[in-house]
């Protein structure tokens, strides 16, 4: 069956793979994305090292999707001051075709994950929806009329930047204070756990991790998941509010490994319009490497198609 070769690039893993036409996602690689170096060219290499291993058994001159955590530069096909990545520009697609002579697709990686849920997962045949993902930070992606949202620099439905707070005051890796990410996302909950016990009056002498949290029968975590639901019921609202989706569906080791929480945070939403079904993605954790697949067999992600 034919396959296209596709990466997608967080801040803690680079995942590769090979995407078929059907979805199936195959020959599966995965490396720590780099932290040291002396530019973002460290992550770039390690991108190339898995290529060469995946395009042997992909047609000569076939596409290669990239996902990424953005925010991107698709003029010149970069990651342009991540928030989540240490390096501030991680060249791409010059870089990668000037390598491997093949049309590179380079595109925000919850972008992607919206057209694979759209194409084969919780979304397929759905024109309206929002794909949310918690993982190191939080992205979205959003169709609306059947059309995937970019914005003008490819960057739109940057849904871990809403405003949903302006009690705690907690710093977003942006710069900002108050973002759902700051909050919400695997990096961020640690960190909002450490400033509702200092309001709580109790110390913390080493800090637990979101799964521990978020786990945890003890009275205290407690108190804090329905501290963060009421911050999620915000970023859901924010989202229903600004897209009217049909669906909303979620993905990221925060909700898939917590379900429980999930209802939690359900419950919290505002009611200001109609509440869209709200699922957990069927695709286990492969919608943005999927969503790759996609762009790579039609060609998105590049500057010249927004």
């Amino acid at each position: 069956m034919t396959q296209r070769a596709v990466i997608d690039i967080g801040a803690t893993w680079i995942r590769g793979g090979l995407v078929s036409v059907d979805g199936t996602v195959t020959q599966r690689l995965r490396i720590p994305t780099p932290k040291i170096g002396i530019s973002g060219v460290v992550v770039t290499n390690a991108v190339i090292g898995i290529l060469e291993k995946l395009l042997p058994t992909t047609p000569p001159g076939s596409g290669v999707g990239i996902s990424s955590a953005g925010p991107l530069d698709l003029t010149s096909g970069s990651i342009a001051s991540s928030p989540n990545m240490v390096f501030d520009r991680i060249d791409l697609i010059s870089p990668l075709r000037e390598r491997f002579s093949r049309p590179v697709s380079l595109i925000n990686d919850c972008r992607a994950g919206a057209l694979a849920e759209q194409a084969f997962g919780a979304g397929k045949g759905q024109t309206d929806l929002v794909y949310i993902t918690f993982s190191s930070g939080i992205g979205g992606g959003v169709i609306s009329g059947g059309r995937l949202i970019t914005g003008s620099t490819g960057n739109g439905g940057e849904i871990g930047h809403l405003y949903v707070d302006g009690r705690y005051h907690l710093v977003c890796g942006c710069g900002g204070t108050g973002h759902f990410e700051a909050y919400a996302s695997g990096n961020g909950i640690p960190r909002f756990y450490r400033r509702f016990c200092a309001e709580e009056g109790i110390f913390i002498e080493t800090l637990p991790d979101a799964d521990t949290i978020l786990s945890s029968e003890e009275a205290v975590p407690a108190r804090f998941r329905d501290e963060l639901a009421v911050i999620c019921g915000r970023g859901l609202s924010g989202v229903i509010a600004a897209y009217d989706p049909k669906i909303i569906i979620l993905d990221g080791p925060v909700v898939r490994n917590h379900p429980d929480f999930v209802s939690a945070m359900i419950e919290q939403v505002d009611r200001y319009l109609p509440m869209p079904k709200v699922v957990v993605s069927p695709l286990g954790g492969d919608a943005p490497l999927i969503g790759a697949g996609v762009a790579a067999f039609n060609g998105r992600g590049l500057k010249e198609d927004l």
